[in-house]
């Protein structure tokens, strides 16, 4: 498609589970009413884009009625997904903090987020955090103007990930001050699996766990990187 007009990049864009298509009518829920109507303010008779993860998105048009709803005028963008599949295993740090690399790696475009619990991770019910990170994700998305919604996968232990990805072909990286240098290989195949420890890092029995399971150790320089800085340097270093 080409590019957006300087009208069309001022307006607002929301994220919808429906299918999408030109000239359809969709019945909005009340919380995407409250967020166009109170928050972003957006008027009746209004345009605004709309895009529902799957690369394509739209103008419509809110019509505030008995059932608030958006009609579809036409497809604004379309995009493939990005041929470079990443997906960041995340050890779960203050929520503060977790709450930074969930947002950061869904602006950098990242593809699927594994919450990873090791034994300095922060401590707590992580399970019914979920559906607030899935909210981070999709706000992240909408106002990065990204196309495809990362998937936020279940909470797993460090010794699950280990083996669920034993015997698979994604390039798994583990990022770590006593790793080596970062090549210019490192990049080259189309799937990796990032791995990053919480605040405090991994301990000395986790990173030769990891090791025996034939991770790449990668330092990421001499300095001690936040976690959710480590996050998007990371994907930075892949993607970019």
């Amino acid at each position: 498609m080409g590019q957006l007009t300087l009208q069309q990049n001022k307006l607002h864009r929301i994220y919808i589970k429906d299918n999408l298509s030109i000239n359809l009518e969709i019945t909005i829920d009340n919380n995407i009413e409250n967020h166009i109507k109170n928050v972003l303010r957006i008027r009746d008779n209004e345009e605004i884009i709309i895009f529902n993860g799957n690369g394509k998105e739209f103008i419509g048009v809110v019509k505030y009625k008995k059932n608030t709803s958006i009609i579809i005028k036409k497809e604004n963008r379309e995009l493939k997904h990005n041929a470079n599949k990443i997906i960041l295993a995340q050890c779960i740090p203050s929520y503060k903090y977790m709450d930074l690399a969930i947002q950061k790696s869904a602006e950098l475009g990242v593809d699927e987020i594994i919450p990873i619990i090791s034994s300095r991770s922060h401590p707590g019910n992580h399970e019914k955090k979920e559906e607030h990170w899935k909210k981070i994700i999709i706000h992240a998305t909408e106002q990065s103007n990204g196309l495809f919604i990362p998937k936020l996968n279940n909470i797993l232990t460090l010794d699950n990930l280990l083996g669920k990805f034993k015997n698979t072909d994604v390039y798994k990286i583990c990022f770590h001050i006593s790793g080596r240098k970062f090549k210019k290989e490192d990049k080259n195949s189309n799937s990796h699996l990032v791995l990053i420890g919480p605040e405090g890092g991994f301990n000395d029995n986790e990173i030769n766990i990891i090791e025996k399971y034939n991770w790449n150790i990668i330092t990421l320089g001499d300095r001690i990187l936040r976690t959710e800085t480590a996050a998007i340097v990371a994907q930075s270093l892949l993607r970019y």
